[in-house]
């Protein structure tokens, strides 16, 4: 069973996290949603990317009840999956928008970030929380690279290294989150701004620019297959 859901809706396609009941990664999904990403790269959907969770939750984050169990090969595996997949997400040629529908913890937090706009379903018990210090391992390379580019100094020091949760309300409030939709208009309103922002005619050079130095150093990771985490974790 495909543990990655990929469908078209007006142009865009959609990519659901398939695996009940939290949609946790593991290294299989890592590594379908990075085969996935790829395919989508080289052929870029006109209206853009949605990626989003089937169910109730957007994703747990690593499966931390399978993952301890790897071999030293698939833990390494599991680092070089993850810093290829959101290294992908981040530099996608084209729009792309988080739709998350639940709770994003950990890694899923990441690939929210990985996004150029995020949108969150209103709802008092989502929680969205960077979780790695509270795991008891660090981050891999490309992930820190986008949390480091990606949120406010201030606001990745306390959520980083305390692993504090927070409601999509306080996220909107932070600028994490760009907007907060009713849960049933989520993927509709994902839709139209991922078409909104593939209209605009320097959309793909302006992202490049902007994305550009922290891309360089997350494509350097990548092919090296030179993760400091490597050395606590496997």
């Amino acid at each position: 069973m495909s543990l990655v859901q990929v469908s078209r809706t007006d142009g865009a396609a959609v990519v659901a996290f398939a695996r009940p009941p939290a949609n946790a990664f593991n290294l299989a999904l890592v590594e379908e949603f990075s085969a996935w990403l790829e395919e989508l790269s080289n052929a870029p959907p006109r209206d853009g990317l949605i990626i989003t969770g089937s169910g109730a939750a957007f994703s747990g984050g690593v499966d931390f009840k399978e993952a301890p169990r790897y071999s030293p090969d698939q833990k390494r595996r599991m680092v070089q999956a993850i810093n290829r997949t959101i290294t992908l997400l981040y530099g996608f040629p084209g729009a792309t928008v988080a739709a998350v529908n639940g709770h994003a913890i950990g890694g899923a937090f990441v690939v929210m970030l990985g996004c150029d706009a995020r949108l969150g379903a209103r709802s008092a018990d989502t929680k969205l929380a960077l979780s790695e210090v509270t795991a008891g391992i660090p981050y891999p390379a490309c992930p820190m690279e986008v949390v480091k580019a990606e949120l406010q100094p201030q606001v990745r020091r306390i959520l980083v290294l305390t692993g504090k949760a927070i409601s999509p309300e306080e996220a909107h409030a932070l600028g994490i989150i760009d907007e907060l939709v009713p849960p049933d208009r989520l993927i509709a309103r994902a839709v139209e701004v991922a078409r909104s922002r593939s209209a605009l005619p320097s959309y793909l050079r302006v992202k490049e620019q902007l994305k550009r130095d922290t891309l360089r150093r997350m494509s350097e990771i990548v092919a090296t297959r030179d993760d400091p985490m490597l050395d606590h974790w496997v």
